[in-house]
């Protein structure tokens, strides 16, 4: 008995951490469309303290609260990073600075 109650624990536990770090069947696709190169721009913009953690999907991109007002928008690529109050009215951002958020995030 305390064996099969054992193997059920184990079975329960490789079924739920799957499931667990995906967060459903919904994120797994989110998940594997956000590139390294995105992610890495997030994590860029919250170590160097420009944005707090937490990133939330908005429009098909990344979208952080920035300290200065408004938002990052960061392209699921990674190709564009663009900062404003909405999508619409963000600027896009310069390469370099999209180049040393990503090396600051890796």
């Amino acid at each position: 008995m305390d064996d099969t109650g054992a193997k059920r624990g184990r079975a329960g536990d490789r079924s739920e951490s799957p499931a667990g770090s995906d967060g459903g069947s919904g994120a797994t696709s989110t998940e594997t469309a956000i590139s390294h190169r995105a992610k890495a721009i997030a994590r860029g913009l919250v170590r160097t303290e420009r944005a707090p953690a937490g990133s939330k999907l908005d429009h098909g991109l990344l979208r952080l609260e920035c300290f200065a007002g408004g938002f990052y928008w960061i392209s699921l690529d990674g190709s564009r990073l663009l900062r404003g109050a909405k999508l619409l009215e963000a600027e896009e951002l310069q390469p370099k600075f999209c180049d040393a958020m990503e090396r600051a995030g890796r």
